[in-house]
């Protein structure tokens, strides 16, 4: 793309030459790329006509639209600077950020609140000290494209346009307490961050795009614009659920989408997936939050003809990294890429010195895709120090080749399914309940989510513990992905030498508790411990008995009983190997994990065997039969599969066994390194 492009003010660089391409479908229809142009010029002057001046703070509150886009547009080509706020907040927190950010002026789309309450717009203008002669309805066809157009040319004459340098738009994320902190982004940022998304993509970005997260949110207000500029046709969903993306994504035969994990999984699930998602799919953007990487493969796997493209990044620049289109599975499932054009990436330890190549630290980053800072907040509290480097409070490390892997964060901050969530928040209302003497929110691995919220309480001697109860009156407190998936109930949280809450114990600790629901989950469905296959060129079977017998010993089988247990797999094999059974072939042996049992089966492809308990049958027969405490077969794709169950003993507890389990606990290695990297 020629250099003078990106001197332009992202504010002038809608697609020329395409007036009658579609630009935007959304609820309510679809607009032209024209039509966009003049009603963007047009809606600028109508707020230059209301009284909008220089550096004027406008606020913009609603769902995903074409009037949202045209909203913003207008607002940064007229000079002004756009507050984004989230379309889930009520009216009294939107006040409060409105205020502090001394907004002037209030565009009011369809939003959480307005869907309850007619007179939403009237009531936050009131709250936040805002004349209603500066608030503008653009619900429904309230904001008509079509009525901006005669003014269009007026604009050219009245406009003060910002600098590149001038923040254009704020957008308030989570700290790490309660309070939003107010990110200022200027023109020239995120043209940076826009350029840096196009030359990653390497030329794969689509005709189509349906951007599945708020715009409201970094990634989603980028990838508007990117495909805005790149003349593609942006659909703006009014859902995220499933059953409005599909036909969507089918009608629209849409390439291109931007969303996080759950939105994706959420589409594998939902019917119509294989028909009107998947052929059509080709790059998939995926950010907010920590992917896994088995999340990402399964993901690779179910949308067959589409690349996955994990990036790194926050409200204060984004993106930072990303992985790139010709890079192996492997890398673009377990890290989040290199950094982009533009960005200088470098690992330090808590003195801000850098660390050597795979060696855990902060994430720092530098260039001009960054904020401008954070606005009434002192030089102290900003993220970017004195040299310009971005600290991002997360923990990661770099590999020779650049490639950056996440290892959690610094930060008190919960990142669930792309929301940043302030667990200060939580425990405040969790304390404000009655009973609740005190509480302690933390994220835990989510293999959708990335994180999910979960919290511990301790209640007052004389209350009685009630999940629901607790629960019930959080959902009444706060939007629904705030509140806690879990809540564990402790008498007394540990503390440290200085009678503080020991805050990595309490972690384990309920990791452990998160863990064992876990394990009562797979168990109600069997463990899956090893499937292995004992090949016909040889039958070797001594090293299936051995592993089961250590198996059955390991987990708490009396020694008699183990060996027992390895006496009657050796005997089916034997039988399904030496008596009549020719043409067997490879003989598959699953070892599984039940809630009540140890599960040994066997499948082949010979001849079905069977055991008839009233009769006296091979000696074979009658070791299993005297061994096991239930024989039976069961039908797996049309083949029999021999299963013998032998029941655990009185004194044998094999969810303790797995929790406690090394292999089991591996998985939370990661973020306990995290945890012991904390000041």
């Amino acid at each position: 793309m020629e250099g003078w492009y990106w001197c332009m003010l992202f504010s002038e660089m809608l697609t020329r030459g395409l007036d009658d391409a579609t630009a935007i479908v959304d609820s309510r229809g679809s607009v032209t790329y024209g039509e966009f142009r003049a009603a963007v010029a047009g809606f600028a002057a109508r707020l230059h006509d209301m009284g909008l001046a220089k550096g004027d703070r406008v606020a913009l509150w609603g769902y995903n639209s074409a009037n949202w886009l045209v909203a913003f547009f207008a607002i940064v080509r007229a000079g002004g600077v756009a507050l984004l706020v989230n379309y889930s907040m009520d009216v009294g927190d939107a006040a409060e950020l409105l205020k502090k950010a001394n907004a002037r002026f209030l565009i009011c789309g369809d939003n959480g609140q307005t869907k309850r309450r007619d007179d939403a717009m009237e009531a936050l203008a009131n709250a936040a000290g805002i004349e209603h002669s500066r608030c503008v309805d653009a619900r429904g066809d309230a904001c008509d494209l079509a009525s901006t157009f005669s003014k269009a040319e007026a604009l050219a004459e009245q406009r003060q346009p910002n600098e590149e340098g001038d923040t254009a738009f704020i957008i308030f994320t989570s700290g790490t307490t309660s309070a939003p902190k107010a990110v200022c982004i200027s023109q020239r940022a995120l043209t940076a961050d826009a350029r840096a998304l196009i030359a990653g993509l390497e030329g794969t970005m689509g005709g189509s795009a349906c951007i599945a997260v708020p715009l409201f949110h970094i990634l989603g207000l980028l990838a508007s614009f990117v495909y805005l500029i790149l003349g593609s046709v942006v659909c703006l969903p009014a859902s995220y659920r499933a059953d409005a993306l599909v036909p969507l994504v089918g009608e629209n035969q849409v390439s291109d989408m931007a969303a996080v994990g759950a939105v994706y999984q959420g589409l594998v699930d939902a019917d119509g997936f294989g028909e009107k998602v998947a052929p059509h799919l080709r790059t998939c953007l995926i950010a907010g939050g920590m992917s896994t990487p088995v999340q990402m493969m399964r993901l690779e796997l179910d949308f067959a003809n589409a690349t996955f493209i994990n990036m790194y990044g926050q409200s204060e620049g984004a993106p930072l990294t990303m992985v790139h289109p010709s890079d192996l599975v492997e890398l673009r499932a377990n890290t989040v890429g290199r950094a982009v054009d533009g960005v200088e990436l470098r690992i330090a330890d808590l003195n801000g010195s850098t660390l050597p190549t795979g060696e855990v630290g902060e994430v720092l980053a530098r260039g001009i895709c960054l904020m401008n800072g954070y606005e009434g907040l002192s030089t102290d509290e900003q993220a970017i120090d004195a040299d310009g480097w971005l600290h991002t409070g997360d923990l990661g490390l770099l590999d020779p080749d650049g490639y950056l892997y996440l290892a959690g964060r610094i930060k008190d901050v919960i990142i669930r399914g792309g929301e940043n969530i302030s667990p200060a928040e939580i425990e405040a209302e969790l304390t404000s309940i009655e009973g609740v003497e005190d509480a302690k929110v933390m994220g835990a691995p989510h293999a959708i989510f990335g994180e999910s919220v979960e919290a511990c309480v301790k209640t007052h001697g004389s209350a009685p513990f009630d999940e629901g109860r607790i629960l019930e009156a959080l959902r009444t407190r706060m939007p629904r992905y705030k509140v806690p998936a879990h809540i564990f109930s402790y008498s007394e949280f540990p503390l440290n030498v200085n009678g503080k809450i020991d805050q990595r114990a309490l972690y384990m600790s309920m990791l452990g508790k998160l863990l064992e629901i876990e394990v009562d989950e797979e168990l109600a469905g069997g463990i899956t411990v090893f499937e292995i296959t004992v090949k016909n060129s040889s039958y070797a079977i001594g090293p299936v008995t051995s592993l089961v017998s250590d198996l059955a010993s390991n987990i708490g089988y009396k020694r008699n009983r183990a060996a027992r247990i390895r006496l009657a797999v050796e005997e089916m094999l034997i039988e399904r190997i030496m008596y009549a059974y020719s043409g067997a072939g490879d003989i598959r042996v699953r070892i599984a994990l039940m809630s009540e049992w140890l599960r040994v089966s066997f499948s082949d492809d010979g001849a079905e065997y069977v055991i008839d308990k009233r009769k006296d049958t091979s000696t074979s027969a009658r070791i299993i039969l005297g061994s096991v405490d239930n024989f039976h077969t069961e039908r797996r794709g049309g083949k029999p599969e021999y299963c013998m169950d032998f029941l655990y003993d009185g004194d044998l507890n094999v969810k303790g066994f797995l929790v406690r389990d090394k292999e089991a606990a591996e998985k939370w290695e990661e973020f306990d390194k995290a945890l012991k990297a904390l000041p």
